[in-house]
């Protein structure tokens, strides 16, 4: 295994945390090389045909290509994403800032909203977001503005990352990108560049100041350096190909999503002795649950056209009797069947099923980790839920999930139950329900349903959580791992405590803060 140049920072992960912190360090004109696992998406490489829905599902072998990496953990199934952009490729574009008392608790004394409110603003000239625009009226606004009347709550704007309007160039970046057309693939990857996602926002302009980015390259051990003040060294494999390298660097950021960097750490733990005996620990899955608004009488509520329109558009704010919300959704024309393989109604049949049970098997008996392949998906029916309200629910859970190692496999696994969180779902499964019972509607609701049969999230959270002690946490409030300088992180791990609220905006503000405190210190 042989090195190349020595680099100032090496960055692992390209999402809200890394490419904000390759954007920063490249900036100010450090040496910034990027490993990500995922491939880089052009406008014309995102699936459209429902036909071609296994080529979404990521598998480091079977589907380098891919971009939703589907994890099957014994508690919980966790999707994360993967590719040059990371998250922000397949989340619903939504920048929200956390509400002030989420910060009263279980965060180091330096973090506040206050504190974070600059930080949040800082993300906003890259990200730009702002509410679906009034006109032209799409019936999915309408029908969920309805259906939230009924109950008894106003509806409102949710501040959306997308570009609505003429063709232009981002004015952070330069990259040509189109005005939203309403095509409701934000959650698949958006073929005309209307969202402002971090590759061609952050990415794009760490590249112009000199950043290398290597996309399919799966970073696998962490060295520490050999000496004061020597390189760390960071080994990978190239996805595809399983060819081997590595990299040195001053220092390295861990930003590999809270799935990601936590595993490295923990597979790398010997190597990084004084990490903390909180490697793994405040596990959230954010409060993340699904609904369905089936067969609505109401008249306001019928026809809501789910596919038309940015996917999440409105919310109901129930954060201060509740500390939930409840968010629409939506779906590209033809993959309705998504929300059959959510509700467990027989999508994945014959010799698929069998193959998923026997993967459920492996990770009962510690085999974890274990990655959906493209054939446990195949192709999906064009159903037609198109008017059906979808309710998208986050709250704040009791963030307990451990992460581990399972004996003797070594893999990597999380242990986590509601009994906590238990108060928290009752209410999102109340809130599901007043709302579907005043738009007359069929409700849907589960949270351990379909043909995975357990706890799924978009949005995990923690496992390196921050602290300042190094007792309670892995890292301090700048990212800043306990006891081994030089290594740093910088993504949705560090949050040590649920959000109620969809996490990138955060994600994001703490990277620039933390990305602020980086550049000051390599100099």
């Amino acid at each position: 295994m042989s090195a190349g140049r020595v680099y100032d920072a090496v960055v692992i992960g390209s999402g809200f945390g890394g490419g904000i912190a390759a954007c920063r360090l490249a900036e100010a004109g450090k040496r910034v090389c990027v490993l990500e696992r995922g491939r880089r998406f052009a406008a014309g490489d995102f699936p459209d045909d429902p036909a071609r829905a296994p080529e979404l599902v990521w598998h480091e072998t079977a589907n380098p290509g891919g971009m939703f990496d589907v994890r099957l953990l014994r508690d919980v199934t966790v999707i994360t994403a993967a590719g040059v952009g990371g998250g922000s490729l397949v989340y619903a574009s939504v920048q929200l800032r956390a509400p002030a008392e989420v910060f009263e608790q279980g965060w180091p004394a330096a973090i506040t909203r206050a504190e974070l409110d600059p930080w949040y603003t800082l993300t906003e000239d890259a990200l730009q977001p702002r509410p679906t625009p009034p006109e032209p009226i799409l019936d999915k606004v309408r029908a969920f503005t309805a259906a939230g009347r009924l109950a008894g709550k106003a509806a409102e704007p949710l501040p959306i990352a997308v570009h609505f309007g003429d063709e232009r160039e981002h004015p952070f970046s330069g990259v040509r990108q189109q005005g939203c057309q309403n095509l409701a693939r934000c959650d698949i990857g958006c073929p005309v560049l209307a969202k402002n996602t971090v590759d061609i926002t952050y990415i794009a302009r760490a590249e112009s100041h000199g950043a290398d980015v290597r996309p399919l390259h799966l970073a696998t051990a962490i060295e520490p350096p050999s000496w004061a003040g020597g390189p760390w060294r960071v080994a990978y494999r190239t996805v595809g190909d399983t060819r081997t390298g590595s990299v040195e660097a001053r220092v390295v950021v861990l930003a590999a999503g809270a799935i990601g960097t936590p595993r490295l750490l923990l597979k790398n733990k010997r190597r990084l002795p004084a990490l903390s005996d909180a490697l793994g620990t405040r596990f959230s899955g954010n409060g993340d649950a699904l609904a369905l608004a089936l067969d609505a009488r109401a008249d306001d509520v019928r026809g809501a056209r789910n596919d038309v329109g940015p996917v999440m558009t409105s919310r109901l704010d129930y954060t201060a009797a509740r500390r939930l919300m409840l968010a629409d959704g939506g779906l590209p024309p033809g993959f309705h069947g998504l929300l059959d393989v959510a509700r467990g109604v027989d999508v994945i049949r014959g010799r698929r099923r069998w193959l998923l049970r026997l993967v459920q098997g492996l990770v009962r008996v510690g085999v974890s980790d274990q990655p959906l392949r493209p054939r446990h998906v195949g192709s999906l029916d064009r159903r037609d839920n198109r008017d059906a309200v979808i309710f998208l629910l986050i709250g704040r859970d009791a963030a307990d999930g451990r992460m581990h190692l399972t004996w003797p496999f070594k893999r990597f696994d999380i242990r986590w139950t509601m009994e906590a969180s238990r108060p928290l779902f009752d209410d999102l499964r109340r809130t599901a329900e007043e709302v579907a019972n005043g738009a007359q509607a069929r409700l849907f609701y589960a949270l351990e349903g379909g043909p995975l049969g357990t706890f799924a999230t978009v949005h995990p959270l923690g496992g390196c959580p921050m602290a300042d002690d190094p007792s309670d946490g892995v890292v301090d409030d700048w990212g800043r791992v306990h006891g081994h300088p030089g290594l740093w992180v910088l993504d949705g791990s560090m949050v040590p405590t649920a959000l109620g609220v969809n996490p990138s905006k955060t994600i994001a503000a703490l990277a620039e803060r933390g990305a602020h405190k980086l550049v000051e210190e390599l100099v």
